[in-house]
């Protein structure tokens, strides 16, 4: 007969102590290993989508006449804003607010270099490569436009959730016609992925403090 009968049916004390042992390293490891999802940061004027949502521009051209397609977004964090060089307001506005925001951001150079600032036309019929070249370099040397065919810049806007239409001049010969068009800045992330929307009215120093709060809680996930 066993000298202590009771110790056959529950477990010692040793038992247990390793057991909780055993429980607290699981607990640790599952930590280490598990993300708690982070707070976004809180935003002025910027809306940040999760997830992004894909893009996929194809047979447009920059103001140089190279390529614009999904890899010259990639690497980059780009401001793009969907107008044209006859816009009466709100373009040459816009414009106006990337190049204050190019000004802030160059305080930080190795931010400045993955920034970029895009317009891109909705206008090609009148908005050839040079015609761009000649506006988006008046507000700033490094700015880029777009054109291409319609159908093309149709596609890409539509992707971006932008949504435009040509109102006819009183004499349909004229060129002097206007076209309606989203306010919206839109940024794509350097996956080249729709990342963040940017609600008008522009200022400056929202979209730069947004941008830049926006950058560092996209780099720490990455």
């Amino acid at each position: 007969m066993p000298d202590n009968p009771a110790n056959e049916k529950y477990p010692s004390n040793q038992f247990y102590w390793w057991l909780a042992l055993a429980a607290l390293v699981a607990g640790i490891l599952f930590a280490s290993f598990t993300k708690s999802p982070r707070q976004a940061p809180t935003l002025e004027a910027a809306t940040l989508l999760t997830p992004p949502k894909a893009v996929a521009p194809q047979g447009l051209v920059d103001h140089l006449g190279q390529p614009f397609e999904l890899p010259q977004l990639e690497g980059h964090y780009s401001f793009i804003f969907f107008g044209y060089t006859h816009c009466p307001d709100i373009c040459p506005a816009t414009l106006y607010q990337f190049k204050r925001v190019a000004k802030i951001l160059q305080a930080n150079p190795d931010l400045y270099k993955r920034t970029r600032f895009i317009l891109v036309s909705i206008d090609p019929q009148r908005d050839s490569s040079k015609q761009l070249a000649e506006y988006v370099s008046y507000y700033h040397p490094d700015f880029i436009g777009v054109t291409g065919p319609e159908k093309n810049i149709k596609t890409f806007s539509r992707q971006m959730g932008v949504i435009y239409e040509r109102r006819e001049a009183e004499n349909k010969d004229s060129d002097n016609y206007i076209v309606d068009h989203s306010s919206a800045i839109l940024m794509t992330n350097p996956k080249g992925q729709l990342q963040v929307v940017f609600s008008a009215p522009h200022n400056a120093e929202s979209l730069a403090k947004d941008y830049q709060a926006i950058y560092r809680f996209l780099e720490d996930e990455s």
